[in-house]
């Protein structure tokens, strides 16, 4: 604007852009109904425990499978969230993670941790969830992708992306009463700002009930 009026250019360039949209992309997530049906099916597919620890911490698909038993202390329930197992180039890669909000604890529900426990005993690994095939690593991404598809199509589920279980998680503890601060410091966003515009589809129902 200061370089039309000063005739340095003759039009402002910016006159017709459009404000980008803040909600440019839909939030999915299971309905409480397809919970229960996803994990019941779950515990036949043998990935009980992979997919009810992340509803219940909306850990990112790479920290969730980067996890090692080191990282859970069993007396004070506390899960520490240090790495990811991400795919690089197709082939699997143990990295750091990509913020310092990434890296944080997390209080484990009391069932959960027991839950934990109990599987650590059907355990011979490092890994909280290691892989079937590759001795010495965790689950590969891309297939635990394919088994959350196959466990939502056997369960009557609709389609969603391992992601939407992250999504899942946040949109009930925020309906559940957890503040927007705790609940962005607990899934390891950069950002307050980044979780509310995230999740402001779940406050703005809230403000409207």
């Amino acid at each position: 604007h200061r370089a039309v009026l000063d005739g340095r250019i003759q039009g402002n360039p910016a006159k017709n852009c459009k404000t980008p949209s803040k909600h440019n992309q839909k939030v999915e997530i299971l309905t409480k109904e397809e919970m229960k049906r996803l994990l019941i099916q779950a515990k036949q597919d043998d990935c009980f425990e992979l997919l009810l620890l992340d509803i219940t911490t909306g850990l990112r698909r790479g920290e969730l499978l980067g996890l090692k038993w080191e990282d859970i202390n069993f007396d004070t329930n506390e899960l520490r969230v240090q790495r990811e197992a991400v795919l690089i180039k197709g082939r699997l890669a143990i990295t750091a993670l990509k913020s310092k909000a990434s890296y944080r604890t997390l209080l484990l529900p009391s069932n959960i941790a027991g839950m934990l426990q109990n599987y650590k005993t059907r355990v011979d690994s490092e890994w909280v969830f290691p892989s079937p095939i590759k001795e010495n690593m965790p689950r590969d991404p891309s297939a635990v992708r394919k088994k959350l598809a196959n466990v939502l199509e056997r369960a009557n589920c609709k389609h969603i992306r391992f992601h939407a279980l992250r999504h899942t998680f946040a949109t009930m503890a925020l309906q559940y009463g957890l503040d927007i601060k705790t609940l962005s410091s607990t899934i390891g966003h950069s950002s307050v700002e980044l979780t509310i515009d995230t999740y402001s589809h779940v406050t703005d129902n809230m403000r409207c009930a």
